[in-house]
């Protein structure tokens, strides 16, 4: 049986085809899906082209199809599809083969229009004399070509002295050797990157390519379609994650784990990509009692309601419904409420620094009871309460006494704890009067009713995102929903974008990553020039790995690149709001959508009166709150806050009202050096994930004084 398989190019290559051509394509590779070998399909031999199986195939009178149809097996995969002239311009140009020592399909350039300066090779020497020392002189010819690069690319390669040269070569490399050579150059062990990217095979085929499209590498730019999946993959090409995923993300998705896995990776690397496709392959290859009364699920959880909602939408994108009814999508807080519920739970659920009066008015007569004695600001309590008293369940003035106090800044006798048990101890009260329980006890509740009940693991396995965001006390609750085995815990997750200050050490949890924390390293979203801004405001700050190392970003790439994103200050508000209208309207006028473009701000007022502006200027807004995921069938200008827009990507990004009393945030009020530091991680963070959120182009705005996270 033929077997047909679709490049990612090709995915690509028909989202630039005018809308009446895109159709006549999405019928003819349904019919050739059906019947490669149908006489109405005409092959037409390209004399000059890079490949001599390339073929081209007619789509209608103006357009052509290239296809490769190699000698051997009946394999036929579709490569690009262009206007007639264009297309055979393109076979000529691209090469695409099995490389030899990596096993996988290689799809590139053989020409480009970027003027790559390529000496001949009797220059190279003198100019590695006199000029600088080539970028790869430390690795030899074998070590290049073992990790992907085909040897007919050596020289040019060999010629590159600096980073930025060698990221000139992007279009004419493949896109696994540009990779595997770029994080050589940042520093990454060779023996890690040979592994990643090499097969296990010693003996490869280079023209067995049936085995070739099996193998990893070339499943994150070809696949083979069936009947079922072939519709999906022609109606969404834009949604190219649906389908390709890289290998190193394959790599922890599609593997039995033989315990906890902890995946860190920078924003836009795909954490949450790979999180929903390794939900879908549990859902296939879970051991599932499938008897009525016992079904057990995958519990798929995050943090905040927005993301759980935006999560369940791109499951049912590539989920069936048998796929989706084994996975149940909560935030952890809905989670706990819904099972407490079920339990006849007779506390109501309050959060700190909530918006719920009657919890503020028990807080107050907390701080009322303060002795005189004790000269610390109400914002000291609050962080004792959030970091000692509820991050160890403290529950009494002897617990208190003998409480670590690890990461305080400021240092308490044991007279003074005494005195300063008196707010929590009267807090403690007025809650139990108002009958209110804050989340973190709810969970501890949680774990009292699970065991008070005998009641035995819940679900076959837990998946985690945005995992750096959960607390001690989710952690030590999910670790109890599930049994200690294999496939047990999932969990994506990022300290550099911690926005909410909870901070985890998963062993203390009973969640042993050890031998099981991976790391994703390329980042899909955004370009190399907007990620590098948006790590600058990080610089210098000490990241954890959510297991009490360190994470510190090492090859953390972009293999985009774009425009330089802008970093403007203005004299005041007005002039600031009428250059974001200005520059919407110009997006616009290039036939930018509005729905693609984000107006972000650190505050609620802050963001309101950006909108207002922008109304002004005669364009719709749609406010991003925190009831739900994006409508994406709403049109208008995103607005929205830092913390609204986790999770979410956007075209074209402003970033509004970065100035020095906004960030960092100067309502935060503290004498307490560590709270001082722990709030400005944070903040900065914030920036950092608003930042992230754009994928072509980003705007940074502020008026009057700039906030000094934009200063050098």
């Amino acid at each position: 049986m033929p077997q047909v398989a679709i490049s990612s190019d090709f995915l690509t290559a028909i989202l630039n085809l005018p809308k009446a051509q895109q159709k006549k394509v999405n019928q003819f590779v349904n019919k050739f899906r059906n019947d490669p070998h149908s006489p109405g399909i005409n092959y037409e031999k390209i004399n000059d082209a890079a490949n001599p199986y390339m073929r081209s195939v007619r789509i209608d009178k103006s357009y052509r199809g290239i296809i490769l149809k190699p000698e051997h097996g009946d394999v036929f995969i579709l490569l690009w599809v262009d206007h007639h002239d264009d297309a055979y311009e393109w076979a000529r140009k691209h090469q695409c083969k099995i490389n030899p020592t990596t096993g996988a399909i290689q799809l590139y350039a053989t020409e480009t229009s970027v003027d790559v300066r390529v000496p001949a090779p009797e220059q190279i020497k003198t100019i590695v004399e006199s000029v600088a020392i080539p970028l790869f002189n430390n690795y030899s010819d074998e070590q290049l070509i073992n990790i992907g690069l085909p040897a007919e690319l050596i020289e040019q390669v060999r010629a590159n002295t600096t980073l930025s040269e060698f990221e000139q070569m992007k279009d004419l490399l493949p896109n696994d050797a540009y990779e595997a050579l770029y994080f050589v150059t940042e520093g990454i062990p060779y023996d890690e990157v040979l592994d990643d990217f090499t097969t296990d095979e010693t003996d490869v085929d280079t023209e067995d390519y049936l085995a070739a499209l099996e193998r990893e590498g070339s499943k994150r730019r070809f696949v083979i379609v069936d009947d079922e999946a072939l519709q999906q993959v022609l109606d969404a090409p834009l949604d190219k994650w649906r389908v390709f995923l890289h290998p190193s993300q394959r790599k922890l998705v599609e593997r039995n784990w033989n315990g906890p896995v902890r995946v860190l990776g920078g924003a836009g690397t795909g954490k949450t990509v790979a999180a929903i496709h390794r939900a879908k392959w549990l859902a296939n290859h879970g051991d599932f009692d499938n008897s009525f009364q016992n079904k057990k699920k995958i519990l798929f959880t995050t943090f905040t309601k927005n993301l759980a909602s935006d999560i369940s939408d791109h499951l049912a994108l590539i989920c069936n419904q048998a796929e989706l009814d084994k996975i149940e999508v909560f935030n952890i807080d809905a989670w706990v409420y819904r099972f407490l519920k079920r339990n006849n739970y007779g506390y109501q659920i309050v959060f700190p620094n909530d918006f719920n009066q009657t919890r503020k008015q028990c807080w107050q007569l907390g701080l009322d009871a303060k002795p005189p004695e004790l000269d610390y600001t109400d914002h000291f309590f609050e962080e004792e309460w959030r970091l000692v008293i509820q991050e160890q369940g403290i529950a009494s003035k002897q617990e208190y006494i003998k409480a670590k106090r690890n990461g305080r800044g400021t240092r308490l006798n044991r007279k003074e704890r005494l005195l300063a048990w008196n707010v929590f101890e009267e807090y403690l009260l007025q809650l139990s009067h108002k009958n209110l329980k804050e989340m973190p006890d709810a969970m501890r509740d949680c774990l009292q009713v699970i065991e008070s009940k005998s009641i035995k693991p819940m679900y076959l396995s837990i998946i985690v995102d945005e995992g750096q965001d959960m607390g001690t006390q989710a952690y030590q609750l999910l670790r109890r929903l599930v049994p200690e085995q294999s496939n047990d815990i999932f969990i994506v997750g990022d300290g550099h974008q911690r926005i909410y200050r909870n901070k985890v050490v998963l062993g203390r949890c009973g969640i042993n990553i050890i031998g099981r924390g991976r790391k994703l390293r390329i980042n899909y979203r955004t370009t190399e020039e907007t990620k590098k801004l948006a790590v600058s405001v990080l610089e210098g700050v000490t990241i954890d790995d959510l297991d009490a190392g360190f994470d510190d970003g090492k090859g953390y790439v972009s293999l985009m690149h774009g425009e330089e994103p802008e970093v403007l200050n203005f004299s005041g508000f007005m002039d600031e709001a009428d250059a974001i209208c200005e520059r919407i309207e110009q997006l616009n006028a290039a036939g930018a959508e509005l729905r693609d473009i984000c107006v972000v701000a650190r505050t609620n007022d802050l963001r309101d009166s950006y909108s207002s502006e922008i109304k002004k200027a005669g364009f719709d807004t749609y406010s991003i709150k925190a009831n739900g995921s994006e409508n994406r069938n709403v049109d208008g200008v995103r607005v929205a806050t830092m913390h609204r827009v986790k999770g979410l990507e956007f075209q074209h990004l402003f970033v509004a009202g970065v100035n020095d009393d906004k960030l960092p945030l100067k309502s935060f009020i503290s004498n307490d050096p560590i709270e001082i530091r722990e709030h400005e991680i944070s903040e900065r963070a914030l920036l950092h994930v608003a930042m992230t959120r754009a994928m072509r182009s980003l705007v940074v705005t502020s008026h009057g004084n700039a906030s000094r996270f934009l200063l050098p």
